[in-house]
């Protein structure tokens, strides 16, 4: 196991090598090989006492629990497999007083009954793990689950205490139950309640993420109805997991996000509860949208990021889509066209980056991509220690006609996020534009976030065939009269001083 600059199935492939596209600080690839389905996704992350990062990857079949250093170097790594009899497997950790903690939530099929386990284990510094023990057992009346997951990581309020939430499905989507768990720092279960298609909470549906309150005096809660378009709710729930009101928060324009995408998540820096997300509306169609809720009000700030045509979808996949850094600064992740990356079209994908501050106002955003042989999805983003950006995901390629994948997991550092550093970010793999399709038909399309740029379009003999400034998010270059070929653009920025300074190129085929 060691960080990987070719695919595992490297004698399969065409002659490609990672390197030869710009890099981040570093990639990582933690599996024993590719697979025809995505078995493995990297899910928790935490920092380890020693400056090294722990991640599991999850499957139905079996968890690997990874450590590596601040270089992408593998050190250790733990497989669990959940036992005969269950059906439903879902761990996750934590770092506490710098102690690894496994923590695993179990589906076990009881005759009539779904019984629900929670089990706790040590992971040791030579990742030996102590005996699991089971801490938390609950019946619940249906025959049979399809799924099960972390709907967070573990909070931690100021007495250490944890709560966890996990959510589960019934075959069928219907009901969905919402289970809470609280514990002690002797491992004993204080509180739990179990929520039943959301009985308790009034016909709210799709609800994500727990959070604290400052105090850690009240836990938030948000989610929305079904019933209530373009309206959130944010749930006050006590310590003992009891309802104790239901705020209407509206944003404005009015938007719903779309009902599995990210997660809510708290701001460390300024308090208040952000989300990234596919959103559904008639006049927004699926673009990617924040939001962030300020507890002492009762509206939602909206700010939309992405700005494409009709045919695009853009989405997010279930996950932590942000990360926040010190600086004010906010990064997510997400899927700038999912019907190219659904339909296995590489040389036209490209990861989104939008970066945005806590005025909801966007700042950048960025394209990332491994080339024309892979493409990448991420779910994950973390802002480390030690001033890095952490995302993970899955990767994808073709072998004889079918699509492999495997887990993947890449660090940039934050300053190449920085629009005033483009040397670095194009020396770590990141861009401002991007032209698609590609290859492409009588239409090329520019992406950026850039303003006051020019566009300038050459052929493959250094003729320039085409010019106009940048004003938009897209820009649509009519390329009917161009031959069949290769084409270079570049994106210039004026400065008085300087001239023209170009900022990004890249080559588009129709």
């Amino acid at each position: 196991m060691k960080k990987v600059l070719l695919f595992a199935c490297m004698l399969l492939l065409p002659l490609v090598v990672f390197s030869q596209f710009p890099q981040p600080s570093w990639d990582l690839i933690p599996s024993d090989g590719p697979t025809p389905e995505r078995e493995l996704k990297p899910v928790n992350f935490i920092e380890s006492k020693d400056g090294c990062y722990l991640v599991t990857l999850l499957s139905r079949k079996a968890t690997k629990i990874i450590k590596f250093n601040d270089e992408g170097d593998v050190s250790h790594e733990i497989e669990l497999r959940p036992s005969s009899d269950s059906y439903m497997y879902y761990p996750t950790i934590d770092n506490h007083n710098d102690t690894i903690n496994v923590f695993i939530m179990e589906l076990v099929k009881d005759g009539e009954y779904t019984v629900s386990v929670m089990k706790h284990a040590y992971l040791f510094d030579d990742f030996s793990m102590s005996e699991q023990k089971e801490i938390w057992r609950k019946n619940l009346f249906y025959e049979e689950f399809e799924n099960i997951g972390l709907s967070t990581p573990a909070l931690m309020d100021r007495n250490s205490c944890r709560t966890f939430m996990f959510v589960s499905t019934v075959l069928g989507g219907q009901p969905k139950i919402d289970i809470l768990i609280k514990i002690d720092t002797n491992l004993n279960v204080i509180a739990e309640a179990i929520y039943d298609d959301y009985e308790d909470m009034s016909n709210i549906n799709y609800g994500y993420s727990l959070m604290y309150n400052a105090d850690s005096t009240q836990y938030y809660y948000v989610s929305y109805a079904k019933d209530y378009p373009y309206c959130y709710f944010m749930n006050v729930l006590d310590m003992d997991f009891n309802l104790v009101e239901q705020l209407p928060v509206e944003s404005n324009p009015a938007a719903n996000l779309l009902g599995f995408d990210g997660y809510w998540c708290q701001n460390p820096y300024d308090g208040k509860i952000y989300t990234l997300g596919e959103v559904l509306h008639p006049n927004i169609k699926s673009e990617i949208c924040a939001f962030k809720i300020d507890i002492g009000n009762d509206d939602v700030d909206f700010l939309r990021l992405s700005y494409t045509d009709e045919n695009i979808r853009n989405t997010t996949f279930v996950g932590t889509n942000l990360c926040f850094l010190p600086d004010g600064k906010i990064i997510g992740c997400a899927i700038n066209d999912s019907g190219l990356f659904l339909e296995y079209k590489p040389d036209a994908y490209y990861a989104y980056i939008p970066v945005f501050d806590t005025k909801m106002k966007k700042i950048s955003e960025w394209y990332y991509t491994l080339g024309n042989n892979f493409n990448q999805f991420f779910s994950y983003i973390h802002y480390s220690k030690d001033d890095g950006v952490i995302m993970s995901g899955n990767v994808r390629y073709m072998i004889n006609d079918e699509i492999y994948w495997e887990p993947y997991i890449v660090k940039f550092p934050a300053s190449a996020f920085d629009t005033e550093n483009i040397e670095e970010a194009h020396a770590h793999g990141l861009h401002l534009a991007v032209a698609y399709p590609n290859p492409g038909g009588d239409v090329m399309n520019i992406r950026t976030g850039l303003r006051n740029a020019v566009l300038t379009v050459y052929d493959i003999n250094g003729r320039k065939i085409h010019e106009e400034d940048i004003t938009d998010d897209v820009t649509s270059v009519d390329a009917s009269g161009w031959q069949s070929g290769t084409y270079i653009w570049k994106l210039g920025i004026r400065n008085e001083e300087l001239g023209m300074k170009e900022v990004e190129t890249g080559k588009w085929v129709k």
